[in-house]
């Protein structure tokens, strides 16, 4: 069983240019396809929905009232600039890609696209853990195909990658991550495995 699809929780930050191009390279050079998934955090709608919100305006630090309108258009814009961002990196070279969007909760929709054998990679920012990039994936999807994923996503980007398995049951949970960590052993790799 081969990975078919690499999904990148895209988002419009340097860290993300990167880890977008690191997954591009690998989903080529594995014939996988690239899925850009942006997630339109539902929290920001509720908080910018508030009569309190507030933002504080940089560099100005004008201080403007939040709303929802205007949240749906800043969100729109950083979609609109992501998917401009994935056709270029996706365009260099023979590779089969797609975009879209979701509106929920971001690790929500990030868990969702973790389905079916697929992976995640994001930054890690969106589900708060230690390192700086997350690859995300199912017990569905067998540790030999995620850890060469991961080490080859740290060596190119130069950090640690903390894989983070989203379901199973405890033993076949343990399992999994025990034979994660024979195949990071033998791969040198940077990558961490966390069970979440």
């Amino acid at each position: 069983m081969t990975l078919r699809r690499i999904v990148v929780g895209l988002d419009a930050g340097p860290r993300g240019r990167a880890t977008l191009q690191a997954a591009a390279q690998l989903a080529a050079r594995m014939q996988a396809e690239l899925v850009g998934l942006f997630v339109e955090d539902i929290d920001l709608l509720h908080l910018a929905g508030l009569p309190f919100a507030r933002e504080v305006g940089y560099p100005s630090a004008t201080l403007r009232p939040l709303d929802v309108a205007a949240m749906e258009r800043a969100l729109r814009a950083a979609a609109d600039e992501v998917q401009r961002m994935l056709a270029t990196i996706a365009g260099r070279g023979p590779l089969s890609w797609s975009f879209r969007i979701a509106r929920g909760a971001v690790l929500s929709e990030l868990r969702a696209a973790a389905a079916d054998g697929d992976i995640v990679v994001t930054c890690a920012w969106h589900v708060a853990l230690r390192a700086p990039l997350a690859v995300l994936c199912s017990t569905a999807t067998p540790p030999e195909q995620v850890v060469p994923v991961a080490a080859a996503l740290g060596r190119s980007l130069g950090g640690a990658v903390e894989v983070v398995l989203l379901d199973g049951e405890r033993e076949a949970a343990e399992a999994w991550r025990r034979r994660a960590r024979e195949l990071l052993a033998q791969a040198q790799g940077p990558a961490q495995v966390l069970l979440a």
